[in-house]
């Protein structure tokens, strides 16, 4: 694909790249790339754990970047130190990934990295992303925008060179599945990740527990609905996590529901 070679022209400009890397599609597809650009050495897959993402999402971005001859680098940030963050008001996600980012910037230093570049695809600029500002402030480049990749490009292009990345489901930190103005804390993500895997144990891919105080309200492909219908054990498993109220959203899952 002729903009996969203007984007690896690109980053061969680069000494030394830092890839903030969360694992998903798009990050995943700018490692790959990078690697081809300058060389396993010369990247650094920089991951950020926090109790903001799923356990599996941080073991799978470094199974992943080992694959690829990457070193992982797994930096802690703890976003709930941040006053916006832990009361969840319409700044969050900018002052979250000032942050993250900030972590990721300090680790690139460190590690000697030119640039620091994220995933961030032409797509996600259409969306609502106050977390963008927050990278941009920080000179975090993003190349897939910039030569105007689209998720159904990267996805393609993903599959075309043998990543299993391809199909992965895209995935948002667990503070999103929260309402605005209702309290972050490690509890209530927990719970929400519990939630999630739960559904994802039995097959339910993509999927979203959104929380409102005692009612989870889930989101999903309308026809996984009946798995979760007439399954009475993850009925009784998510009331035991303390939801009162189950309930489905007859809109499916998509993404930004909460803003």
């Amino acid at each position: 694909m002729e903009k996969t070679n203007k984007l690896i022209d690109y980053i061969k400009k680069f000494d030394k790249v830092g890839i903030a890397f969360s694992g998903g599609t798009d990050s995943a597809f700018l490692l790959a790339t990078a690697v081809k650009a300058v060389g396993a050495a010369r990247v650094f897959a920089i991951t950020v754990d926090s109790v903001l993402v799923p356990r599996k999402e941080i073991s799978d971005a470094a199974a992943f970047a080992e694959e690829l001859g990457v070193k992982a680098h797994i930096i802690k940030a703890d976003a709930l130190n941040v006053e916006q963050v832990r009361q969840n008001d319409k700044t969050r996600c900018y002052h979250c990934k000032k942050n993250i980012y900030s972590s990721i910037k300090n680790k690139a230093i460190e590690l000697g990295a030119s640039v620091i570049m994220d995933g961030k695809n032409a797509d996600d600029e259409k969306e609502y992303r106050p977390g963008a500002c927050a990278a941009e402030e920080l000179s975090v480049i993003s190349p897939l925008a910039m030569f105007a990749f689209t998720k159904e490009e990267i996805r393609s292009e993903s599959k075309r060179l043998g990543s299993a990345t391809w199909s992965k489901p895209a995935n948002a930190c667990l503070a999103t599945r929260l309402p605005y103005n209702t309290e972050v804390n490690t509890d209530i993500l927990k719970k929400i990740e519990e939630t999630e895997i739960l559904l994802n144990d039995v097959g339910i891919n993509p999927v979203r527990a959104r929380v409102h105080g005692e009612i989870l309200r889930i989101e999903a492909k309308p026809d996984d609905f009946h798995v979760i219908i007439n399954n009475k054990n993850i009925k009784e498993e998510l009331h035991g996590l303390g939801f009162r109220y189950i309930t489905l959203d007859l809109d499916g899952i998509r993404s930004g529901s909460m803003d």
